[in-house]
């Protein structure tokens, strides 16, 4: 009876590592799939970010700077325009600071601006020249302001994260096939002996294989299933520090990830399953003490 009970519990502690470590690798995987998949997202979510500050003239009425607004919005190249008056922008510098500029000097010397969001399609190197050069022609504005090289190395650095992100997921695939093959194999050693008997007396492989692939099947979903919930519980937080993240992800995007996900884990638990099981039926008795 105490046999028994040890041998129960064993075998609880080694489907619960086995789950544990499934759930964690395709936890990786996800993160890394959602990269993938949301990469022009990103791509998109940059450029969008990009920022030209248009600073106006110091003796512009209201009126005029709100029509000038106005005919930004309307331009192809414009997503999103804000407004900032020069105290918004005194009161902002003197945070970034931490100190009262305004006291020193005893005057404002900051001029209004308009923050201007490009669209994705115009914040190109060459776009932004053109758009730049044109809008300094405006007699309303003083002067026009925005960092070149964050803009001209956004191809770049995309273009290479792209292909680290893709390398490392097969890198990472690869390892997970091998970790969670070598976990399920390890699982099903202590039963050896048993697959071998139960061959012996003549029962089918199927027959043999059958109720190791339900396991298998459960252990996989459950694995999964987990590394879904770790998935949402990171984005969320993730979301929590940068607001904006899931902004250009839609449920489609989430859906095929996580269903990918699950499917991965089911794949690679029945085939290794398969695989190692069908190990054992293959060896004689000797070589099963010796494996």
């Amino acid at each position: 009876m105490g046999v028994d009970r040890h041998y129960k519990a064993r075998t609880r502690t080694a489907s619960v590592s086995t789950v544990i470590g499934i759930a964690l690798v395709l936890f990786m995987l996800g993160v890394l799939g959602f990269l993938v998949l949301n990469a022009q997202a990103l791509e998109r979510y940059f450029r969008e970010n990009v920022r030209v500050e248009l600073f106006l003239k110091r003796d512009l009425k209201e009126v005029d700077i709100m029509q000038f607004r106005k005919e930004l919005d309307t331009e192809p190249f414009a997503k999103a325009t804000r407004y900032v008056t020069a105290d918004e922008a005194a009161e902002q510098l003197k945070q970034d600071l931490g100190e009262d500029f305004l006291g020193v000097l005893g005057s404002n010397p900051l001029l209004a601006s308009v923050e201007l969001n490009l669209e994705a399609a115009y914040a190109q190197p060459d776009s932004l020249k053109w758009i730049v050069e044109h809008l300094k022609q405006d007699r309303r504005v003083d002067e026009v302001a925005y960092n070149a090289a964050v803009v001209e190395n956004i191809d770049a650095n995309m273009g290479r994260l792209t292909l680290i992100v893709l390398g490392f997921t097969a890198l990472l695939l690869v390892i997970a096939i091998a970790l969670i093959n070598n976990t399920i194999r390890l699982a099903i050693y202590s039963k050896r002996f048993l697959i071998r008997t139960m061959h012996l007396v003549g029962a089918t492989q199927w027959f043999i294989k059958r109720p190791f692939m339900g396991q298998s099947l459960w252990q996989g979903l459950l694995g999964g299933v987990l590394a879904i919930g770790l998935l949402v519980g990171l984005l969320q937080l993730a979301q929590h520090h940068v607001p904006d993240l899931l902004a250009f992800t839609n449920v489609v995007t989430l859906g095929l990830l996580f269903a990918g996900v699950v499917g991965l884990g089911l794949l690679i638990s029945v085939v290794s399953t398969w695989f190692a099981v069908g190990r054992y039926l293959r060896m004689n008795s000797e070589d099963l003490h010796w494996s």
